[in-house]
């Protein structure tokens, strides 16, 4: 293909896609082997998932154009599509007003009435490295494509659907799907830290290079967001511990659509938006609520009903009303309440599953502690309108291991709840107390609540047995003696010296004042015993620390000693040892020795050696068919050992340990006489 034939291609291309990016035009075409149709074809099937910024292309240029019929048909169709998609983009029926269509992500944007000649800016690529649990993928994209387009390069990668898509570390950066990555300012090498969302909450697989190792410093936290529809949705955040109040927030912003500014948030002691994680008490069993804060203040408590055969008690009540708490209306208005209760029904009991056909709380005979809970929680949102309190989800004992049993510094108190339908103050006690933000809030951030409905026969029997086997028969004793009308009942137990104490039981009679009263009493009695029990530890752990410094130092000193001890005696072996060799080798070389000649036996030769350090002479004759090694011999009998010295001659100068101790005092001409120089190595 020549290039007039490419440059005429590239020239209708633009005019059909609007596009303006010579380098991005060029990439499209060559996809498609430079095929006009599929090429056009191609970028209109991805319109619909593009930005909505519109572009212009003159008619008048379009039609100029050698293929004006594709170019004609091609965009009226895109024009068709674009009326459908969106009832903002009006096509002018003047032909000589320039006609809008839409442009896939990346395209150039233009202005209404600027030709499609205007200058052209200079195309990048940008690198991508994505982490996503324990994957890592490398991306490469133009920086003129849409933030989508990269969601669906990392769905090809990783199999994450761009939906479910969050950017872990882009909370400072603003941008929605349809936003160009040139305009988010990106340097050419960029990290993403990859979030998959599900059910709404955002499940982060941490595989950052660096902390890899440090997986159990990373902070789990599930924080409950109101919804629209007054429904509290949890999302579960892994978070590394230093990360920021303020990016939470803005995570949460991601997560739930609640902007920063109109987030009001419950559990967090009083922590700056600067403040890290690590430096806060925020902790993973803390209860974090968040509700939007622009809310209408004329939001009505949801109304308590019972069955159409029977009244309906109407309890609203305006939100700012109920956060106020005013000790003496409440008052009122609970008594009032349960007087009209028993005076419109006096014999019938509020809500059994055989009286009103309402699901109850527990489902009957139940036998699994995380399912009877969570359905607890569900039904009680359908019928009073609220989730109520924050309940924990599993067994009792479990209940009681995760908050008096855990570090004494983030221990808290149990709160147990008792339902029981056959009383008249069961529904009053759950929509008037259980509902009360205030109280929510400081169940929520100081004790743990567990919750049980005794209605069922079988219920009460399951949990008097778990009461009895995790508490104690006293326990168990004082709640089977409570009756009917004393329920609800809302046990409040401690950990006093080890054991389990029962300190407060608060009655379904009490009014929403005097149950948040009885709370933070009850919660300041645990307070004080749980700080005299940090001042045990805390001297205890002095105590500990200072026997631990003093069996270590004095471990130090023994091994120094014993260190010592085996050097000395490694020492002494080793000098044992070579003082034996030394014996030995005067033994050996003793019986090698032969007697030393006379005087006057003939051939013999006299030999002087001077010994170092002025430590004398030694002289004895040798026969001059003697050999090198005899010298040697006399040498280690006199303490002298082969390898400790060099044995020199006079003139000339000789050292004999280094000549073959074989050779004769004749070879070497050794004779009759020879000074010698023994010198010390």
């Amino acid at each position: 293909m020549s290039n007039d034939s490419r440059e005429q291609i590239l020239s209708d291309f633009q005019s059909c896609t609007g596009l303006e990016h010579l380098d991005e035009c060029i990439h499209i075409l060559q996809q498609y082997e430079w095929n006009l149709m599929d090429a056009v074809q191609a970028v209109h099937d991805r319109i619909g998932i593009g930005n909505d910024n519109e572009s212009t292309v003159p008619v008048q240029d379009i039609a100029n154009r050698t293929t004006s019929s594709i170019i004609r048909n091609t965009t009226n169709q895109n024009i068709n599509n674009n009326k459908r998609q969106s009832d903002s983009n009006e096509i002018d029926d003047d032909s000589n007003q320039p006609r809008i269509i839409k442009t896939i992500p990346g395209s150039q944007r233009t202005s209404k009435g600027i030709s499609s000649t205007t200058s052209v800016e200079p195309v990048h690529e940008l690198n991508f490295t994505i982490e996503y649990s324990d994957q890592t993928e490398k991306i490469t994209i133009f920086d003129s494509e849409s933030v989508y387009q990269l969601r669906e390069k990392i769905f090809e990668k990783l199999l994450v659907p761009p939906n479910k898509q969050h950017f872990f570390n882009w909370t400072t950066k603003s941008y929605d799907d349809h936003t160009i990555l040139k305009e988010l300012n990106l340097s050419k090498e960029n990290i993403i830290r990859l979030v998959s969302m599900e059910n709404g909450s955002a499940i982060q697989i941490h595989n950052h290079t660096a902390s890899s190792s440090k997986t159990s410093d990373l902070f789990s936290l599930t924080v409950l967001c109101e919804d629209k529809s007054g429904n509290m949705i949890p999302h579960k955040l892994v978070l590394p511990p230093n990360t920021t109040i303020n990016e939470i927030k803005r995570q949460i912003e991601l997560l739930s659509h609640i902007p920063v500014k109109e987030q009001s948030w419950q559990g967090l002691f009083d922590a700056k938006d600067s403040d890290e994680l690590h430096q806060t008490l925020i902790t993973s069993q803390t209860n974090l609520i968040v509700h939007q804060s622009d809310t209408s203040s004329n939001q009505q408590i949801p109304t308590i009903k019972k069955d159409t055969k029977h009244s309906i008690i109407s309890t609203e009540r305006s939100e700012d009303e109920q956060m106020d708490i005013d000790h003496d209306n409440v008052s009122e208005s609970y008594d009032d309440d349960i007087n009209v209760l028993s005076q419109n029904n006096p014999t019938t009991t509020f809500a059994t599953g055989t009286t009103s056909g309402r699901e109850p709380l527990i489902p009957d005979e139940c036998t699994n502690d995380a399912f009877g809970l969570e359905h607890f929680a569900r039904v009680f949102n359908e019928r009073y309108g609220s989730t109520g309190p924050i309940l924990y989800i599993g067994p009792l004992d479990q209940a009681i291991q995760d908050s008096l049993y855990s570090s004494i510094h983030i221990r808290r108190p149990l709160a147990i709840y008792l339902h029981n339908e056959q009383s008249v103050c069961a529904n009053v006690f759950c929509s008037q107390v259980l509902s009360a933000d205030s109280i929510v809030e400081y169940l929520a951030n100081n004790y743990v609540l567990w919750a049980w409905d005794i209605t069922n026969d079988g219920n009460r029997k399951r949990l008097f047995e778990t009461l009895r086997r995790c508490i104690g028969n006293q326990c168990a004793q004082r709640v089977g003696a409570m009756e009917s009308d004393s329920f609800p009942l809302l046990l409040i137990l401690i950990r006093s010296r080890g054991s389990l104490e029962l300190i407060n039981v608060i009655e379904g009679k009490s009014t929403p004042s005097e149950v948040l009263l009885n709370l933070i009493q009850s919660h300041e009695s645990f307070e004080e015993q749980r700080l005299r029990e940090v001042d045990g530890e805390v001297m205890r752990e002095k105590r500990e620390n200072l026997k631990r410094q003093q069996e270590d130092e004095y471990e130090q000193s023994l091994q120094a000693d014993l260190a010592k001890e085996r050097a000395r005696q490694e020492e002494q072996n080793a000098n044992e040892r070579l003082k034996q060799q030394r014996l030995q080798q005067k033994e050996e070389s003793r019986a090698r020795l032969p007697e030393e000649p006379s005087e006057t036996e003939k051939n013999i030769t006299q030999l002087k050696i001077r010994l170092p350090n002025d430590e004398g002479v030694l002289k004895r004759r040798f026969r001059i068919n003697d050999t090198l090694q005899m010298l040697f011999d006399y040498l280690t009998i006199e303490g002298r050992m082969l390898g400790e010295y060099k044995l020199l001659t006079t003139y000339p100068k000789r050292d004999l340990t280094l000549l073959n101790q074989s050779d004769t005092f004749e070879q070497l001409k050794l004779y009759p006489q020879e000074q010698l120089i023994l010198e010390s190595l």
